[in-house]
């Protein structure tokens, strides 16, 4: 199990995070949801390690800190680094350019990194910088990096935003068949209710850095609160 308990996070006096409290399921998919500024990317910043809550408690069933994969909103690749090293880095502990690994290990290595390249259609992109490609491409290479290393918490954050919508159906088919592959637990935030809810086994939806909802879908439809039915309503329709 996955629980936070009253996570809270402060920058100067602006409270982003207000006791955000919630679990998820080992091996389920969870959408987190909730307009922009509710505190979405900095509770997966917390989570990964990035930032630190300044008071709550958080049991992630995870001793090292590379079983958690985190694709930044803002993508947050290195830009001194081409396509292919930048997936490389988690791969082999920051030993990038490999010249001080075995042969062996350089060829594990490239076939995972080619095999995660052409999965997200970016094989011919390998040796490009971040600063040369489009926006929805370095979108998908800061997911491909979150995802190749296989992690067991695996934090999404808005991996279709700026991304036209067959690219992002092909994004979101991945992250299903990465699930169905080897089970991780996964968090999706995104404001692409469309294709987010028919992927997800529960919701949590984020308002003002609070917990307002956390349930199935069908219990989404249901619930009263007008500020959340709103926000899905301009956005999924559930006939």
């Amino acid at each position: 199990m996955f629980i936070l308990e009253d996570i809270h996070r402060f920058f100067g006096q602006r409270r982003v995070l207000n006791g955000v409290s919630f679990a998820v399921e080992p091996g389920s998919i969870t959408g987190l949801i909730g307009p922009s500024g509710s505190g979405k990317s900095t509770l997966f910043k917390i989570l990964a390690g990035v930032l630190k809550a300044d008071y709550g408690a958080y049991q992630l069933d995870i001793c090292k800190s590379d079983e958690i994969g985190l694709m930044f909103q803002e993508g947050a690749l290195y830009d001194s680094m081409n396509v292919y090293d930048n997936l490389v880095f988690p791969l082999v502990d920051g030993e990038v350019p490999t010249w001080n690994l075995d042969e062996e290990k350089k060829m594990r290595v490239h076939a995972k990194v080619q095999e995660m390249l052409s999965r997200v259609g970016l094989v011919k992109a390998s040796q490009k910088y971040p600063g040369q490609l489009s926006g929805g491409m370095r979108r998908r290479i800061s997911l491909a990096r979150a995802l190749i290393s296989r992690p067991r918490l695996l934090l999404l954050d808005d991996p279709t935003a700026g991304l036209d919508p067959i690219a992002s159906s092909v994004i979101m088919n991945l992250i299903t068949t990465i699930h169905k592959e080897y089970r991780p637990t996964v968090i999706v935030a995104s404001h692409d209710l469309r294709r987010l809810f028919p992927r997800v086994h529960e919701v949590v939806a984020l308002f003002d850095g609070q917990v307002r909802f956390q349930g199935t879908l069908p219990a989404l439809k249901e619930q009263p609160c007008p500020q959340l039915s709103r926000f899905v309503s301009a956005r999924y329709s559930f006939s």
